[in-house]
Formats: structure tokens, C-alpha cells, sequence
């Protein structure tokens, strides 16, 4: 009778331990459950249409009465992080200022009037809480911007691996800077890729359309900045759509530009797959371009040897100038890319190149106004 009492205490023992494991994995799923919802909220806005943030500088001249030329840039400026991918951070401060002063830089040297700007970080853990879009419109000289938020999470988990590579909060999006007054910005929210998992969508970025209406010379202008789908092409497809349909709901297009990152080549592209950078990229049947051209605006620069990205080694076009019939464009180029070309349509001119301050490369086009 004696052994039986070590034999109880031993089944207690190990019942208590089975009941603390069972305990601190339901407090470890409770914590990571907790942590999910809270890092993948922070949405100060989720409306699909919603006012975006209009700002002035009022160091800046002001606009001109007349204006004989129009100077439009469009620049995906990843942040200011340079050439490489997002796993390449953590970024120094000085890296980031860097980076934005070379953006600075290719504005002003290229006197750009209005500048199309995606990715650009509101106040991000990872660019240091630099708010870039006051940052490059005190810097660039120009008046007014607008932006918009595409990307606001109180913790992005990416990449996945160390941790201390991680985003963490974030508030980054797009904007416009113009030299002339911007009257009204709406942000108009893209929807997700529906092929993403539930909880990828939770921590993904809705990317968006700003449609600003600036005031050139007492006209007044509908601008588009685009920034479409980049990894899912039926959502790509999609957001194509919804731009082609907000330009083509506009009583007339010839104050109208669009101008962004689509995120596709032109149909013409003589390579479509097989890139080095993007080995997984396959565009063969995508139809993006095809649908935006369905605005029935010209393109600035519609060459499909004018690649834009990778800044540091370009193979394709993802960046886009499109203008009403109240331009005549004088001249387009990538900036920083020499292409031979005998196009007439065309008018590339070769300059040093710009860094590069991000993985895209800048696009620029001169127009007289009608």
C-alpha cells in the first residue's frame, strides 16, 4: 500500500504540467490572435472615396499668370531607399535624406511644374518618420501637393525575416506636388487581390487613384495619380478599369493628364517574362495597357524600348505619361536612360543618370498648352 502514493504524486505532476503547457498555448494564441488584429489595423480612413490631404508651401512663389509650358514628371520614388528591394533594409536616416535630396535634385533640375509621385512614406517607422511629401515639396520649391494614403498599419511583420528587418508602423502613399493651386484631391481606394489569403490582405496595401483638379492660368485640371496593382493581374485588370471609367465619366479630356505607376508593359513589349530581377513576372496576358488606352489619351512617350525599371538595369516600361488635347508635347524621356530609337514619336534625349534614389526611373515630358 505504501507505493501507491509516489505513483499518485507522480500523476499529479504530470497532469499539472499537461494543464500549464495547455494553458500557455492558449495564452500564446490569445497574445499572437491579439498582436494580429491590432499590428494589421490602423486604418485612419478605409472609406473607397475619401478627401486626400491638401498642403501649400507657402515659401514657394507663386504661380505664374501665363503658362506658355508645362513640365510634368511621374516617379515611383520607393521611399528614397535606392535601387535595392525591400528586403535590403533597415535604411540609415542619412541613407533615406539621401535619397529624397537626389529626388529633390531631379525636380528642380528638370523644373518640373507638376510631379506625379508613388510610394512615397507619410511618416513610416522604416524611412525614420520623415513625412517625404512635405519633405520634397519644401525641397523641390514647388507650392502645393496633395497625398494620399495607401498603406497605414500600426505593425507590418516584413520581410518576414530577421525581425529586425520589419517595416513596422506604417503610413506611406502617393502625392502630387504642383507649382500651380490644387483645389480638390480625392482618394479613390483600389481593391485587394481577391487570390490573397485573408491575412495577407490584412497587412497589404490598398493601392489607390488620387484625382486632384489643379488651377494652371484660370483653367481648371483634372490630374490622375495612378499606382496600380503590381503582383496579381486580374486585380491589375481591374484597377485599369476603374481608372479608365473615372477619366471617361469626365464631361471633357482636354485638361486631363494621368500619369503613374502601372505596373505593366505596353502590348508591344518584345520581353514579357523571364526577367532576372523578377524571374516569377510573367506578362503574356496581360491586358492592362490596353484597357488604359481605351481612355483615348496620347501616351508622352508611347516607345516600348523607354524602360523604367529596374532603375539600376532596366528590361520594361512601368511608368506612363497620358495627356489631354489642351498639350502639345515638345518633348519625353526616361530620365537617366539613353535609348536609340528611330521613332518619331519620341523625342529621348540621353542625361547622366540620376543615382539611381529608387528602383524606378523617373519619366519626364515637356508640352506647350493650348
Amino acid at each position: 500500500m505504501t507505493a501507491a502514493k509516489p505513483v499518485k504524486e507522480k500523476s499529479s505532476l504530470v497532469w499539472r504540467l499537461v494543464r500549464w503547457g495547455i494553458w500557455t498555448i492558449l495564452a500564446l494564441v490569445v497574445a499572437f490572435a491579439i498582436f494580429f488584429f491590432w499590428a494589421s489595423s490602423g486604418d485612419s480612413d478605409d472609406r473607397e472615396t475619401a478627401p486626400g490631404t491638401i498642403s501649400e508651401n507657402s515659401a514657394a512663389a507663386p504661380a505664374p499668370a501665363q503658362v506658355p509650358e508645362l513640365r510634368v514628371m511621374t516617379f515611383n520614388i520607393g521611399y528614397g531607399r535606392g535601387p535595392a528591394g525591400d528586403a535590403s533594409g533597415p535604411w540609415s536616416e542619412e541613407q533615406i535624406h539621401a535619397g529624397l535630396d537626389g529626388i529633390v535634385g531631379q525636380i528642380k533640375a528638370n523644373a518640373a511644374d507638376l510631379v506625379f509621385l508613388q510610394e512615397v512614406d507619410l511618416a513610416s517607422a522604416r524611412s525614420h518618420d520623415i513625412d517625404q511629401g512635405k519633405y520634397l515639396l519644401e525641397g523641390a520649391g514647388l507650392r502645393f501637393s496633395s497625398c494620399v494614403t495607401t498603406w497605414e498599419k500600426n505593425y507590418v511583420p516584413f520581410p518576414y525575416w530577421p525581425p529586425s528587418k520589419h517595416y513596422g508602423r506604417m503610413r506611406s502613399g502617393q502625392c502630387v506636388l504642383s507649382r500651380f493651386p490644387i483645389v480638390a484631391s480625392t482618394r479613390h481606394r483600389l481593391p485587394q487581390p481577391d487570390a490573397n489569403p485573408w491575412w495577407r490582405n490584412r497587412f497589404y496595401l490598398n493601392r489607390a487613384i488620387d484625382q486632384v483638379k489643379v488651377m494652371i492660368a484660370g483653367n481648371a485640371w483634372e490630374v490622375f495619380n495612378v499606382h496600380i496593382e503590381a503582383f496579381d493581374i486580374p486585380n491589375r485588370v481591374d484597377h485599369a478599369q476603374r481608372l479608365a471609367a473615372l477619366v471617361s465619366a469626365l464631361p471633357e479630356k482636354a485638361r486631363v493628364i494621368v500619369a503613374g505607376d502601372f505596373n505593366a508593359p505596353p502590348p508591344e513589349a518584345t520581353q514579357k517574362k523571364g526577367f532576372v530581377d523578377e524571374p516569377e513576372a510573367d506578362f503574356s496576358t496581360d491586358t492592362t495597357i490596353a484597357v488604359v488606352r481605351g481612355m483615348g489619351l496620347p501616351e508622352a512617350l508611347p516607345d516600348p524600348a523607354a524602360f523604367t525599371f529596374p532603375a539600376d538595369g532596366p528590361t520594361r516600361r512601368l511608368d506612363y505619361i497620358y495627356f489631354g488635347s489642351a498639350l502639345t508635347k515638345v518633348e519625353a524621356k526616361v530620365l537617366g536612360q539613353s535609348i536609340a530609337t528611330s521613332s518619331p514619336l519620341a523625342a529621348v534625349a540621353a542625361v547622366p543618370p540620376p543615382g539611381p534614389f529608387s528602383d524606378h526611373l523617373p519619366l519626364f515630358a515637356r508640352f506647350t498648352v493650348r
